[in-house]
């Protein structure tokens, strides 16, 4: 299946690549300042500081090269790296040719490092990069002390790493609350997008599935009056059936058209789950008990609509195997993780039926896909059978960050 991941996939190659071409445009400006610097601070020797402004000039073009050419974001993010490992050391090869002056405007050359790292990975990013000049820094101060007897300079010590920490952290800071910024906004559009496909679905099993099915009702009725008294009874019986099945599959895509209609972003997962127990019992006249353990909450609409499906699956066999008079169920909700047991008094089924196999095999798939369900959203099913009834325990983890407390 490609669909949305190979979306995501190349839209975060192509975030990647145009970024690249950022750093790649700022590292030519690069270039003519290194030789502006070698000429404004005059060191001992041009030979080094010319060579490092040409390796510059063709790393960069073979950056631009390989940036054209790469085809993965993870090969994409090794250039990235390489790139910024690269950079760091023309930096500190700067730093180093020019440390034997008291005054030295090369450390400067540092803060595009800085800035570089913030950009690329955020805070932790940003931490790195000034940690690491300070350390470099410091190194650099007492060896310029040591070889060349230029007194250390704790003011200037101070200000350089203050500079590079106070330019590379607010930065990283921007750059993560950027990228949760945008996460909020691609979940959102994203639940957005599921909610109206929702609806549309919605509204055609409501103008298509639901009307033909009602009409097939009504014909077996009518047909059912017109035979008459003297058709024989198997006859009948098969019309009668076929009325029922298209009545209860009518009230059943009722339900459904009820849950997608549902908007599960307004209103706590309790509450999703108590309304559809209430209208479960109200229909099949089934006896049942609910308890909140914990304080409701908002769950992600993925979860809430996985969890619908389990919970109308679970009720669905309940109704139709189980010969049960009553249910329980207990929700419990903590901050990471929520826990669901459906427990009915029902006359149970057998040990072979709690493995999927098995249940594919004997053609009972519900089973199967509620399980499967809850392993595509990182929890565990167990399913227990042990004398009469049958309780089904569902545990699944919950993200803070896809999730809020109602109001």
């Amino acid at each position: 299946m490609t669909g949305a991941s190979g979306e995501v996939t190349a839209g975060h190659l192509y975030e990647m690549k145009r970024l690249e071409w950022l750093f790649i445009g700022a590292r030519w400006l690069w270039v003519p300042a290194i030789f502006l610097l070698a000429w404004m601070q005059k060191p001992s020797s041009d030979i080094p500081i010319i060579s490092i402004g040409l390796i510059t000039a063709s790393v960069n073009a073979a950056a631009m090269v390989f940036n054209l050419r790469i085809k993965t974001p993870k090969s994409q993010q090794i250039l990235g790296t390489s790139m910024l490992v690269i950079d760091s050391l023309v930096a500190w090869v700067l730093i180093l040719l020019f440390v034997s002056d008291f005054y030295t405007a090369a450390y400067a050359g540092f803060l595009f490092v800085a800035m570089e790292g913030s950009i690329r990975y955020g805070l932790k990013g940003s931490l790195v990069m000034a940690a690491a000049f300070a350390v470099g820094l410091l190194g650099a101060y007492i060896f310029r002390d040591a070889v060349y007897g230029v007194r250390f300079s704790y003011t200037g010590y101070t200000f350089w790493a203050l500079l590079v920490f106070l330019v590379a952290v607010p930065m990283g800071l921007i750059v993560d609350e950027g990228q949760r910024q945008r996460r909020r906004s691609e979940t959102y559009l994203k639940e957005k997008t599921l909610l109206e496909e929702r609806q549309r679905i919605a509204r055609d099993m409501h103008d298509n599935v639901l009307k033909t099915l009602h009409g097939l009702s009504l014909e077996a009725t009518v047909l059912e009056r017109r035979l008459g008294d003297n058709t024989e009874s198997s006859v009948k019986d098969t019309i009668s059936y076929i009325g029922e099945v298209c009545q209860q599959t009518s009230r059943e895509i009722r339900e459904v058209i009820l849950d997608l209609r549902n908007e599960p972003g307004n209103v706590g997962i309790g509450a999703i789950i108590s309304s559809i127990l209430d209208r479960w019992s109200v229909r099949t006249d089934i006896k049942i008990e609910f308890e909140l353990i914990g304080e409701d909450r908002i769950v992600a609409d993925a979860t809430a609509h996985q969890l619908r499906n389990i919970i109308s699956e679970a009720l669905t066999n309940v109704e139709r195997h189980a010969e049960a008079s009553r249910v329980a169920a207990t929700l419990t909700l903590t901050h990471d993780s929520l826990s669901l047991v459906i427990h009915d008094n029902g006359h149970g089924f057998g040990e072979g039926a709690r493995e999927p196999d098995v249940n594919i095999a004997a053609g009972r798939l519900g089973l199967a896909g509620m399980k499967e369900r809850v392993s595509l959203m990182g929890g565990s099913f167990q399913l227990e059978s042990a004398g009469r009834g049958t309780r089904l325990i569902i545990i699944l983890p919950l993200n803070r960050e896809t999730s809020d407390e109602p109001n």
